[in-house]
């Protein structure tokens, strides 16, 4: 399994004992290669990404920036990536998802950014918007630098709204008026041809947020930050709302998924294809949606992640990936690919990225210089993401969690979401399940990975 011998790497490398490479003589021409995810077919993205790095070569002509993606999946990305640092032949630069930090951390391979950036590199992260800042920061440290940073969204079909008598300019807000909105978009499922009224990736993501917004926690120590989390909290009132949620749109008919956990591709295909009224999904693929639903004859709608009701206005959390440098590479090297990673993030790119994508800006700087152009008021779209992250109120909720096998505690949920949809299990022994089966990989990896 994918899961198993990436923890056997990671927690290999915590205990082994080698001493890294003395750092070679600087060369007169530098490579330095940088892996991501964005290698799909018909993925824009790709080009913004070797946009970028085409312009810092032109700048920087001793430097050859080799960008390519080893996977679209991160997992698979982030495994690949440490394999190829047991073998010594690293990249210098990897796309690490956001809740792999704690295992990047712990594994050995990587060395934190702020300990090898200069010291005016290092005063630019002053410019990071807080809560960005704050979910890469563990112990203190920001250990890593953000880069595509999202929040979900919901995406809805303003064509199909208008025509089964919803306001399109009024889509729901909370469960309840999702509810709602489906009983009447059901009654015409037939002549809509209508698989379902929403989708959205079986994913723990979303419950993530959900979480977060009602303030609540996702593990002890304060998500993981104040110490190791050695138990989650799944199976509190705020979770089991959300898993309530779930069972509403199962038992109703109103919800559909492609029968794979984080299948982000699949879902977005389901509602483009018009098979669904409302999907959720990533900021981070905006861009594909205006386009696909434009090629496909329908107005898309945007709106802000719909929240488990009025009373949950804590904000949401931080989601995406952020760049690591691996360890062992030569000095020049180092410092070549810590000078692309700020190239990269850099306020004129951050905006160039955001423009292309539909990520968010990281930058405080990007978002005044956008919002002074008229950027936002011009493309409604881009600003929803913006302003659900000011809305945050910046504290531990919504800051993410933190834990090494993150993926295991992930799946634990997934499976307890599945079976109340596929099976018709109950919520509270659904999560009692997950609460188990995630306690279970926590109490293992601290056990091996200590303090």
């Amino acid at each position: 399994m994918i899961r198993t011998r990436l923890l056997t790497l990671a927690l290999a490398a915590v205990l082994a004992l080698t001493a890294l490479g003395a750092p070679s003589q600087a060369q007169e021409k530098i490579e330095i290669k940088f892996v991501h995810i964005f290698g799909g077919q018909q993925d824009s993205r790709s080009q913004v990404v070797q946009g970028i790095a085409d312009a810092f070569m032109a700048q920087n002509p001793n430097i050859t920036v080799t960008v390519t993606s080893t996977s679209t999946d991160y997992i698979e990305l982030f495994n690949s990536a440490l394999l190829a640092a047991e073998q010594g032949q690293a990249p210098h630069i990897v796309q690490v998802e956001d809740s792999l930090s704690q295992l990047a951390a712990d594994s050995g391979y990587f060395t934190p950014i702020s300990a090898l950036a200069t010291p005016e590199q290092l005063a630019t992260l002053d410019d990071l918007v807080p809560t960005v800042r704050a979910y890469y920061t563990i112990g203190g440290e920001l250990l890593s630098m953000p880069w595509n940073a999202s929040n979900p969204i919901l995406y809805y079909n303003r064509t199909l709204f208008a025509a089964v008598g919803l306001d399109p300019d009024a889509p729901p807000q909370t469960f309840e008026e999702v509810l709602a909105a489906c009983e009447t978009i059901m009654a015409q499922k037939e002549e809509l041809k209508l698989t379902a009224c929403i989708n959205f990736p079986m994913s723990a993501w979303f419950a993530e947020q959900w979480l977060a917004m009602q303030n609540a926690l996702l593990t002890d120590n304060d998500n993981g930050r104040m110490g190791r989390a050695t138990e989650v909290l799944y199976t509190r009132p705020e979770m089991l709302r959300v898993a309530e949620f779930y069972k509403a749109l199962a038992e109703k008919g109103y919800y559909t998924y492609t029968g794979r956990a984080n299948d982000y591709n699949g879902e977005g295909i389901t509602f483009l294809s018009k098979r669904t009224a409302m999907s959720i999904s990533s900021t981070a693929g905006l861009t594909l949606f205006m386009n696909f639903s434009k090629a496909q004859g329908f107005e898309l709608g945007t709106a802000p992640l719909i929240t488990p009701g009025t009373d949950a206005d804590n904000g949401g959390t931080v989601g995406g990936a952020s760049v690591w440098v691996t360890a062992d590479h030569p000095e020049a090297e180092l410092k070549a690919a810590v000078d692309f990673i700020f190239f990269l993030t850099s306020t004129e790119n951050d905006i160039t990225w955001h423009k292309g994508t539909g990520y968010f800006p990281i930058r405080q700087s990007s978002v005044a210089r956008l919002t002074a152009e008229g950027w936002f008021e011009q493309n409604p779209p881009f600003a929803i993401a913006v302003n659900q992250l000011a809305k945050s109120r910046g504290n531990v909720a919504n800051a993410g969690f933190v834990v090494g096998p993150s993926t295991e505690v992930r799946e634990a949920l997934i499976k307890a979401f599945q079976s109340i949809v596929d099976s018709g299990e109950t919520p509270e022994a659904a999560l009692a399940a997950a609460k188990q089966a995630a306690d279970k990989a926590l109490a293992e990896y601290n056990a091996v990975v200590g303090n």
